[in-house]
């Protein structure tokens, strides 16, 4: 007797693994001063916060990038990464 491969077989198996979740990003440190980085920058719309001393901007995973004037507008950005178009983000001051 054959089981045939159906999609609530399939998901009920191998693809429950697939359906865990996923671990948390690591986390980037990225100095409050730092300039042209996308995790300092108002148009970048990934998971941030600044640090309790306010040194750091504490950033996970990627983001993307809400600014129309940017070559990567539109795009998942990695917090370190930069670009020529740049804004300080407020809650820096």
């Amino acid at each position: 007797m054959t089981k045939t491969l159906t999609r609530r077989v399939a998901l009920g198996t191998a693809g429950a693994a697939a359906l865990a979740p996923i671990a948390a990003s690591a986390q980037d440190r990225i100095p409050a001063s730092a300039q042209r980085q996308c995790a300092t920058c108002e148009f970048w719309g990934g998971q941030r916060q600044v640090s309790a001393d306010r040194q750091f901007v504490v950033a996970t995973g990627r983001g993307l990038c809400n600014n129309p004037a940017s070559p990567a507008y539109q795009r998942q950005t990695a917090p370190t990464q930069g670009a020529p178009v740049w804004a300080r983000w407020r809650a820096l001051g």
